[in-house]
């Protein structure tokens, strides 16, 4: 039995034409092999789904994920662990995946379901990120600052959401400059951008790695935690890998904000880590202390301003086939 957990709005209505491709083709196969098939409609339906299908689980099941990151988070924060009895095959539906691009540089799509579970199963490490006697599972990275404002900006921007939230959103933002961007990837990006770079802010913060090293910074505008090396288009986490039971670790800490223009140009092609102000670690466990509360996104998604956050990595507890 094979149970599909599928985002229908993922990458702007693909997560649905992929699965209808994959169920048109595969029909003997799944007929063969039996299947549940679940639709999310709204944000946590796909920890919810994942929840329920491994409750009390006693018997080996293969969950098959179609959709974007953010889809496999929800999955993944779900899941119930206890035991080794999960697996998990994820379906991106697109090739620049940054959670299978960690794994694989290049990376294609399988062409169908059988082909997808006829790969190797891998054990790969899943981040914990804790707040406020609250946790949360990542697959990719957690993000606090300017990073997260730009991702939070794009958000109120996208059009492959939930239709709630897209009537929530139109309602909150009606000005002209929304408007073009909504109808524009590149625009809404490098409005978001500029809107980060003017609303970021620069804060104390404190950082121990692994319970020994302590480190102190005066003027915090960007910090990143890496399980995997990309973050779109970006290798904030250059070099980190979701197998070797490490998370990567990036901050700026700089008086002039204009420098994040020198450190995101420079993270495209990965040459960001000597820059002044940049500072890289590799830990298991950090706790990070800030004077106040910063925004927050873990696997893409904004979760509100948080102020204290451990981060800690689980090394090869989750099975997947990509």
């Amino acid at each position: 039995m094979l149970f599909f957990i599928v985002n229908p709005l993922a990458q702007r209505g693909q997560g649905l034409r992929t699965w209808k491709k994959l169920e048109e083709d595969g029909k003997a196969f799944l007929e063969k092999e039996g299947f549940r098939l679940f639709f999310t409609k709204a944000k946590g339906d796909a920890k919810s789904i994942a929840g329920e299908i491994t409750k009390d689980s006693r018997e080996e099941k293969k969950i098959v994920v179609i959709g974007g990151t953010g889809t496999l988070n929800e999955v993944v924060d779900g899941l119930k662990l206890d035991n080794d009895r999960v697996s998990l095959a994820f379906f991106p539906v697109c090739k620049e995946n940054d959670f299978v691009r960690g794994l694989e540089k290049c990376y294609k799509v399988p062409g169908s379901i059988e082909e997808l579970l006829q790969k190797k199963e891998r054990r790969v490490d899943y981040g914990i990120v804790e707040s406020m006697r609250k946790h949360r599972r990542f697959v990719v990275s957690v993000g606090v600052g300017f990073d997260a404002m730009v991702l939070n900006e794009l958000f109120t921007m996208r059009f492959d959401i939930c239709p709630k939230e897209k009537r929530r959103i139109a309602k909150e933002n009606r000005g002209l400059v929304s408007s073009i961007c909504n109808h524009s990837g590149t625009l809404s990006y490098i409005y978001a951008f500029l809107k980060g770079i003017v609303g970021a802010k620069k804060c104390r913060g404190t950082i121990v790695l692994d319970g020994e090293e302590r480190i102190e910074f005066n003027h915090i505008l960007f910090l990143s935690v890496h399980n995997h090396p990309y973050e779109g288009h970006y290798a904030f986490g250059k070099g980190a890998s979701g197998e070797d039971g490490f998370l990567d670790l990036c901050l700026v800490s700089t008086t002039h904000k204009l420098r994040l223009l020198r450190f995101m140009l420079a993270a495209l092609f990965g040459i960001h880590r000597s820059l002044p102000g940049v500072h890289c670690y590799r830990f298991k466990k950090a706790e990070i202390h800030m004077e106040e509360g910063l925004l927050c996104h873990v696997d893409g998604e904004t979760v509100g301003k948080k102020q204290d956050l451990s981060i800690s990595c689980r090394p090869r507890k989750l099975r997947i086939q990509i």
